[in-house]
């Protein structure tokens, strides 16, 4: 049978509005689907910035007008999109597509219900914060002032405490604020000291820093983590100073967040420590013993009040912790061992009998470079400078072995920490180390003295 090619063009027609008819019906299915799944109206929110398209490859195309609204729904709703696409369609993948003409002029998400929309009833502003995120935060006088502050930053950006600066010792809870804070706001963005000088070196050895300008800038509120790792850094202390001008200047919040008060920061310009100054700050300290009884608590509870006994929740909570890490050790451990049959008995004595004597050690990189200090009599301020002697060099090679091994500072913040050094010359400590067997013992005895604390309270 022959066919004109009037006749082939007909059929390739209606095939093709076939399958295009296939493809609506397709994310008609969808949307229907993931209307069932999103309460949260700014979720919502952000699914009406959105177009849906099935591709020929069955993908499932997520077309969007912008890098921001890209990041946003990544970070907020794109888990349950994919969930819900692989319900409909097994083969098929989430594939973002960015097109800058795309204008949304009306709601191409439609979730409220036609019951609920009243004519001539202004419209209310979406929603860009949800405070309820803070209720899963565990608050006591040791934080509750920093989570009031951070509460009003959310909801009123550059209003008031601008910039917001926390600051307390490792542990304490301070990043898990600034993440709260970013998981609560629409228009947040939440980046480490290590991830912000990398891009600020990146911008400049590329002569594209505009490019992170613009990114950090194009938000209501800033939170930066970990800003004593900028010291001695003149550039990007400069950069620092720059942002922190522009979001006061634009009613745009930033909030900092430091092991070390602002007065700390030596190195810092003074015209930056005194824009900090001018904002408020805020330390978070340990947690008190009436936190770690509701860490217990809610734990215990989840367990059918079955993970640990009356007397010893009694005997826990009488103890003393200097950090949520300690805690959240204490917690895993609790847990692991209810999960394979071992109890809870020992552990909570052998617990008891560590902090009764006074035997628990803090590992912090002040703790490790006493240590150091002390075994090879130098002064602590030379491990840390320039200086290459063989006996420095050796106290700053095992320094930096240890800081890797016990804490959780990562090879770039670790050469930060030791004046300023590379990557690659962190390595190099660390190997020479390790290749070293006139160092064994001074690791053994430095191992058994944190050991305990390793065991029992961090390792499950």
């Amino acid at each position: 049978m022959f066919f004109t090619l009037y006749e082939i063009f007909t059929l390739s027609f209606k095939f093709n509005e076939v399958v295009s008819g296939v493809m609506n019906s397709k994310v008609d299915e969808f949307l229907s689907c993931l209307e069932n799944e999103i309460e949260n109206k700014t979720d919502k929110y952000w699914l009406e910035q959105v177009v849906f398209e099935i591709g020929d490859d069955q993908n499932l195309n997520i077309i969007v007008n912008s890098e921001f609204i890209k990041n946003s729904i990544e970070k907020k709703v794109l888990d349950t999109i994919k969930r819900v696409y692989k319900s409909i369609n097994e083969f098929g993948d989430c594939v973002f597509v960015l097109d800058k003409t795309l204008s949304i002029t009306t709601n191409e998400f439609e979730i409220v219900e036609e019951a609920e929309v009243v004519e001539d009833k202004p419209v209310k502003d979406q929603p860009t914060y949800e405070l309820e995120v803070f209720d899963e935060l565990f608050i006591g006088s040791c934080n509750n002032l920093a989570i009031t502050a951070a509460k009003n930053v959310v909801t009123s950006p550059g209003k008031r405490f601008n910039p917001l600066f926390v600051y307390g010792k490792p542990g304490v809870g301070k990043t898990h604020l600034l993440k709260t804070i970013e998981r609560s706001s629409v228009s947040s963005f939440y980046i480490d000291s290590e991830s912000f000088l990398e891009s600020y070196i990146s911008g400049i050895k590329n002569k594209d820093i505009d490019i992170f300008k613009n990114k950090i800038r194009s938000v209501d509120i800033l939170l930066i983590d970990d800003i004593q790792f900028f010291l001695g850094k003149k550039g990007v202390s400069e950069e620092l100073f720059h942002t922190i001008n522009y979001f006061l200047n634009n009613s745009k919040a930033v909030v900092l967040a430091s092991d070390q008060k602002p007065q700390e920061l030596i190195s810092f310009p003074e015209r930056l420590v005194s824009r900090i100054l001018n904002g408020l700050v805020t330390d978070i300290e340990k947690p008190d013993q009436k936190m770690f009884s509701e860490v217990l608590n809610k734990n215990n509870n989840e367990y059918g009040g079955n993970l640990i006994t009356k007397k010893e929740f009694g005997l826990l909570t009488s103890l003393e912790f200097q950090s949520f890490r300690e805690i959240n050790g204490v917690v895993n451990n609790l847990i692991i061992n209810k999960q394979t049959g071992a109890g809870n008995a020992n552990y909570v004595a052998e617990i008891v009998s560590m902090y009764s004597n006074n035997k628990v050690l803090e590992l912090t990189p002040e703790f490790i470079l006493d240590y150091c200090s002390d075994l090879y009599q130098v002064d602590k301020r030379l491990v840390l400078s320039k200086n290459r002697s063989e006996q420095v060099s050796n106290a700053r090679h095992l320094f930096i072995y240890l800081m890797r091994k016990h804490t959780e500072y990562s090879l770039n913040q670790i050469g930060l920490y030791v004046g300023n050094r590379s990557h690659s010359t962190v390595l190099s400590s660390i190997k020479k180390v390790e290749d070293s067997p006139g160092l064994k013992k001074e690791i053994n005895i430095f191992n058994n003295k944190v050991s305990s604390k390793e065991n029992l309270l961090t390792k499950v």
